[in-house]
């Protein structure tokens, strides 16, 4: 699907590797840089981590919008609408980086889908730190600053490295009372989620992504709800209304032009099931988010 042009997209790159990404800036140089703007609401095709030591504002995240308080960390997936309006200076930092930079790195993206940090949709709201991650964080960032400034052989292995820490340590804190995945049942549902976000404008049964898995769709509805709490059918609906969410409201596209785009044969069809799902009309919700 073609990106709508009314929503700004950032694409980031290194010159000498141009889908090679990896950047971490620090928020008051940001806020600096743009003279405490608000920008408009955009999408990276990166993956973006804020850390805001201390702030305050609001943080929009496709349609729903979160306080921003000191001790927080803010994961924000690639395709994901946000918005970061701080009215006074923040400190914290930025760290971002593409999917190729992990695999230059030594990461395989299955390790970003594992660790469940990033989400594509839905609610995505922030992690607060405790003392102790605070402080560990603190020695990564610092370590992982030095490493990206630093010109050295190895550079990009050191600074992936110290991001992978850096990852470790926030999905230790919001994990801890997560029970274990067994190895098989992590692996499908990282297919599975790889899988959704590659084709949920076209597929929109379980049973087209069980046999994509090789699986009967009773067994992926139920290795789904074992990790994370909703059937493989409810995860596909979610995706589907999130996206639809964000070209209603931060788009001028018709529903029909939206229902086409998400799959739908019929606007008459998409309207059914948006209103299943939200309680609204795709015009109603429109209205409601109007400024």
């Amino acid at each position: 699907m073609k990106e709508n042009p009314l929503i700004k997209v950032y694409h980031l790159q290194n010159e000498e590797h141009p889908n090679r990404f990896f950047n971490i800036e620090k928020m008051e140089t940001i806020y600096d840089n743009i003279s405490g703007k608000t920008t408009e609401p955009h999408r990276h095709d990166f993956y973006t981590i804020v850390w805001v030591q201390h702030g305050e504002g609001h943080h929009l995240i496709d349609f729903n919008t979160y306080d921003i308080e000191d001790d927080q960390v803010f994961f924000i997936s690639p395709g994901q609408i946000h918005q970061i309006d701080t009215p006074t200076r923040p400190q914290g930092w930025v760290i971002s980086f593409s999917a190729d930079f992990l695999s230059a790195s030594g990461i395989s993206q299955d390790f970003i889908l594992k660790v469940n940090l990033f989400k594509s949709y839905s609610d995505s709201p922030p992690i607060y730190l405790d003392e102790k991650t605070q402080a560990a964080l603190g020695l990564i960032i610092d370590a992982l600053y030095a490493s990206f400034k630093a010109e050295n052989n190895y550079k990009e292995e050191a600074v992936g490295a110290w991001l992978k820490l850096f990852l470790i340590e926030c999905v230790n804190l919001c994990e801890k009372s997560r029970p274990p995945e067994t190895s098989a049942t992590s692996c499908v549902l990282i297919d599975f989620r790889k899988m959704v976000e590659e084709n949920f404008r076209n597929l929109h049964k379980v049973s087209e992504y069980a046999d994509l898995l090789f699986l009967t769709p009773k067994h992926l509805n139920q290795v789904v709800k074992d990790t994370i709490g909703c059937t493989a059918k409810e995860y596909i609906i979610d995706r589907i209304i999130s996206e639809a969410k964000r070209l209603l409201i931060h788009t001028h596209e018709t529903v029909k032009q939206i229902a086409i785009s998400l799959g739908f044969k019929e606007p008459l069809h998409f309207n059914t099931f948006f209103k299943k799902k939200s309680g609204l009309t795709p015009l109603e919700f429109r209205k409601q988010h109007e400024v």
